[in-house]
């Protein structure tokens, strides 16, 4: 017969009903969700610990216990508890062993027993993959402006490119999409197959974000050519000094 423990709900109280038996700090909190971190995934590099809202404190913990076998339940009941509990939801971003980058949604608790608070465990409630590519390393800065370059020369015969420069980069994701944005300043000179008043004049480009896109497809980094061709040269480019 396995037990299993269905759910938790408790009854929330202010921070001050507990200020007198010492509220709990986000710097402890935070040092707690980082040592049980590190025991129970050692192979992961912790990035960055964020509170997300507000740390929670609760006099009465219920929770339900589930007698199951076999595919039935045999028994349940609701065990209740008085005291100080308190639980915190926080988002922790981790590296990896394969350099991908995950963030997960946890909340930790925590029980006060006599003067201290003591950790109870972290849940671990959702997770999101911040990693801009599953299969494919993300490409260095000279790679992304060779990328450009070439999709410059093909989608913009009106430009003769010299050179394109990385300024920022902002990997992105929705789902099992992937992309960067990147913001780029183009060097260029206007040629015979574009406007005549910037013919044999030499431009700095620096297009918005958006414009300036590579895409993840079948493992390979790939400018989105449709929005180099739509780049407004009258709004972003001026006469390189």
């Amino acid at each position: 017969m396995i037990r299993i423990l269905v759910f938790l709900v408790s009854t929330a109280f202010s921070a001050a009903a507990f200020a007198q038996g010492g509220a709990m700090s986000w710097p402890s909190v935070r040092g707690q969700i980082e040592a049980h971190w590190k025991k129970t995934y050692p192979a992961e590099k912790i990035q960055k610990i964020e509170p997300k809202g507000k740390l929670e404190y609760y006099a009465t913990e219920r929770r339900t216990e589930v007698d199951f076998s076999w595919g039935w339940v045999w028994d349940s009941r609701v065990i209740e508890r008085n005291g100080a509990f308190a639980r915190q939801v926080a988002l922790v971003t981790v590296e990896r062993a394969n350099k991908t980058q995950t963030r997960f949604e946890v909340a930790a608790l925590f029980e006060r027993m006599g003067n201290a608070w003591q950790s109870k465990g972290v849940a671990v409630r959702a997770s999101q993959d911040l990693s801009a590519a599953k299969a494919g390393d993300l490409p260095g800065n000279a790679q992304a402006a060779a990328l450009f370059t070439a999709a410059w020369k093909k989608m913009r015969p009106d430009f003769d490119v010299h050179s394109v420069e990385v300024l920022k980069s902002e990997p992105k994701q929705h789902q099992d999409r992937r992309w960067i944005t990147y913001k780029l300043a183009i060097t260029a000179t206007g040629t015979d197959k574009g406007s005549r008043s910037m013919y044999q004049k030499k431009y700095r480009c620096t297009p918005e974000d958006y414009s300036s896109v590579l895409k993840l497809e079948g493992g390979n980094w790939v400018p989105d050519a449709n929005m180099i061709r739509d780049v407004n040269e009258a709004r972003d480019c001026a006469l390189a000094k």
